[in-house]
């Protein structure tokens, strides 16, 4: 039985913990050097793949065939953490007896935070995804595309040799799968998580569009799409009513309610010439809690409810799924589970219940002793997202949880802000320096966004909701900072033909660029508190994002002037949302 609890594990400026995962038989091998080193390669008969084996050039030809001295850093995942770990180690930067390889099912990923913008049709698929293959054949990375099977490790914990992760590709004609075997001194995993429930409640996987992967949600609502433009056509949308149940109240259940109707409302507009049209679009959003957002006040809550209620969501409290038909979502009550059951209609049906860890996690678990979290699966690690079974095993992410402290929520700001911990300790523990690691210390809270789909969106920090067009290009623009990180078009071009290693900046000293992508060195001074407050309860159009932003960054920095801030708020009237 499922409880459809708050998804505080999905960041609300950052949704979905993106992610590209090895959750299926990979298509192709690919390397980002000018051959492959030597991988133990056992060919068995499978399904065939579309995809065909093929090589890339490399930036550097330090890739080719690393000697006996070359250190070997193995990353599992393509997910936002990893992805600045690619950038930062590339060939021009990292030392010339490092060799490193990513291992993802896909060869992109999408970026979470832009997810739900891409359902509503603010932004293209494209735009949303990140090229992993490109950029790794910039980095001069090799990129096995492939489903990871496990891992093999030596008997003594001190012992370097035979440490090898098992990879499953497509055979060179397509007709087959290949298992490789990839050699590693120091691995780092970062697959994100799949949906929380989606293989065990009846008829969900059968009935239901999952959030995970991404793509596919993407994708499969693309296509539910075309089928109800063509019975559109066919009928007529007076003759077309149209039910969306959206099962889970977090971050990802409410963005997902708002994307679609975004997305559908005018699609499924009626009306007779006279009054105000109508929708034959119906949208419920399912939850197990007694109230959305509860880690949040009665403030933010209540900007919410004016949200949804503008919205026309309709959100039904306390109830968990037990099955799921064709054409019905049954639901009891969370109080009293043998209560009679309800069936709740729908025509279109979206799994967005949470974060759950891969199959994969568990299997390593099995094999090879890695530490995991008793109920969840989740990968346990130190302050230096370092296994707490194994010292050469890193982890970050939704996939991994903390145990010196509080862990953070599954959100994927916690994975955008471990990339620049990542980056060092895998470079350290590649050259056996485990006794300098950086320590991660999460953040205790995060600006939450939620878009609306409409060019507005609602946030919370400090306790204050935030409403208003500001907000979206608030959103927008720390969104769309970190996916130009990645443009080809911004990433240093350098001569591939001609490195010289003694005048590339960082080249082989561990120099990284280690800074948060939205560190900011200079911010103007501080307004007064009483404009300050003022300005974050606006929700007109014609609100500077940036000042508003600084000031939350000000009041975070000075927990002085943060405390005038919110007296000044609590002062004033609350947000109203029209």
């Amino acid at each position: 039985m499922l409880r459809l609890s708050y998804l505080s594990c999905l960041v609300l400026t950052i949704i979905f913990v993106i992610t590209s995962t090895s959750a299926t038989v990979g298509a192709f091998l690919t390397a980002a050097s000018t051959r492959l080193p030597s991988h133990t390669t056992s060919v068995s008969k499978g399904t065939s793949h579309n995809c065909q084996t093929r090589l890339m050039a490399s930036a550097n030809d330090t890739q080719s065939t690393p000697p006996q001295t070359m250190k070997r850093l193995v990353l599992i995942g393509g997910g936002h953490a990893h992805i600045q770990v690619i950038k930062a180690l590339n060939a021009h930067a990292r030392p010339s007896n490092m060799h490193v390889t990513l291992i993802d099912l896909q060869s992109s990923a999408s970026y979470s935070g832009m997810v739900p913008g891409c359902v509503s049709k603010l932004y293209t698929l494209d735009q949303v995804q990140i090229e992993l293959l490109s950029l790794a054949d910039w980095a001069g990375i090799e990129f096995v595309c492939g489903n990871v099977t496990g891992i093999s490790l030596p008997r003594d914990d001190d012992d370097a040799s035979n440490k090898v992760v098992q990879v499953e590709v497509a055979d060179d004609i397509g007709k087959g799968s290949a298992i490789i075997q990839v050699p590693f001194d120091v691995l780092s995993i970062d697959i994100g998580s799949t949906t929380r429930d989606y293989t065990t409640i009846p008829g969900a996987s059968q009935y239901c569009i999952s959030t995970r992967p991404i793509s596919d949600l993407v994708h499969r609502i693309d296509r539910e799409e075309e089928m109800l433009m063509e019975k559109l056509t066919a009928t007529g949308v007076n003759n077309c009513p149209v039910k969306v149940v959206v099962v889970g109240g977090g971050a990802a259940g409410i963005e997902l309610s708002l994307a679609m109707r975004a997305r559908w409302n005018s699609l499924l507009a009626t009306s007779d010439g006279i009054s105000q049209p109508t929708s034959q679009l119906s949208i419920t959003l399912l939850d197990s809690n007694d109230k959305l957002v509860p880690s949040e006040n009665d403030s933010c809550r209540n900007a919410l409810k004016q949200v949804t209620d503008k919205y026309n969501i309709e959100v039904r409290h306390n109830l968990v799924v037990n099955e799921v038909t064709s054409s019905h979502v049954h639901v009891c009550s969370k109080d009293d589970v043998d209560s009679s059951v309800e069936e709740i209609p729908y025509t279109h049906c979206i799994w967005a219940t949470g974060a759950q860890a891969h199959e994969l996690v568990w299997r390593l678990h099995k094999q090879c002793g890695l530490a995991v979290s008793k109920d969840r699966g989740w990968i346990l690690v130190n302050e230096h997202l370092q296994s707490t079974s194994h010292s050469y095993i890193f982890a970050a992410g939704d996939c991994c949880e903390m145990t010196n402290r509080k862990s953070p929520p599954k959100a994927g700001v916690y994975a955008v802000r471990s990339g620049p911990i990542l980056i060092p300790n895998l470079s350290r523990a590649i050259e056996g320096d485990m006794d300098n690691l950086v320590i991660y210390q999460p953040q205790d809270d995060f600006l939450k966004l939620l878009m609306c789909g409409d060019g507005t969106a609602l946030g919370f920090r400090f306790g204050i909701p935030l409403y208003g067009k500001w907000v979206w290009d608030l959103k927008n623009h720390i969104d769309t900072m970190f996916m130009e990180l990645f443009e080809p078009a911004n990433l240093p071009q350098y001569n591939s033909n001609n490195v010289d290693r003694e005048d590339v900046e960082g080249t082989g000293d561990g120099r990284y660029d280690t800074t948060q992508y939205d560190a900011v060195v200079e911010r103007p001074p501080p307004l007064q508190p009483e404009d300050a407050g003022k300005l974050l309860l606006r929700t007109d159009n014609d609100v500077d994002f940036r000042c508003a932003w600084n000031v939350l960054r000000d009041m975070m920095a000075d927990e002085e002037y943060k405390t005038e801030v919110l007296r000044v708020v609590k002062q004033l009237s609350a947000v109203k949302i029209s």
